[in-house]
């Protein structure tokens, strides 16, 4: 029997593989999942961050990996209507810098955990690693440096 949570926590799932780009098997590997949506919840707010979702589950989505032409088309729609921009912008700054912006150099700002550091996509996104978190390994400097194809995506 599903909890109360695993509907929207899969469509927060389906949010961000659309908006960040990246595979399911990304998202999900981070480990975040759940702590981001929590945090997102606590800064949007319940009502804002349910609203967003739901739309999200209205679409009705069949393979978040291969969206279909009305598929692309709703998002694209939800993504850029201006109910909801701002708060998916936050989203995704959320997911590629483990951060929560509130405002440019704002003192509100934080990062949510040194997990979150070390996981975030934009790591995968520049084909780096986090300063002071997984290193790649002595004597990796003797190998040809990893190239990134967003058609492989497996790098």
């Amino acid at each position: 029997m599903k909890t109360p949570k695993e509907k929207p926590l899969k469509a927060f799932e389906d949010l961000s593989v659309i908006i960040t780009g990246f595979p399911k098997a990304d998202i999900v590997g981070t480990g975040l999942l759940e702590t981001y949506f929590n945090t997102i919840e606590a800064e949007l707010g319940k009502f804002v961050f349910e609203n967003l979702l739901n739309a999200i589950l209205k679409i009705k989505i069949i393979n978040i990996e291969q969206l279909t032409e009305g598929e692309y088309s709703n998002v694209s729609e939800l993504i850029i209507s201006s109910k909801y921009k701002q708060s998916i912008e936050k989203i995704i700054q959320l997911w590629y810098l483990g951060e929560w912006i509130v405002a440019p150099y704002s003192d509100e700002n934080y990062i949510i955990s040194s997990q979150s550091y070390i996981e975030g996509l934009i790591w995968k996104a520049i084909a780096a690693h986090p300063m002071g978190g997984k290193q790649p390994g002595y004597g990796t400097w003797g190998f040809p440096p990893l190239t990134y194809s967003p058609e492989t995506k497996s790098n």
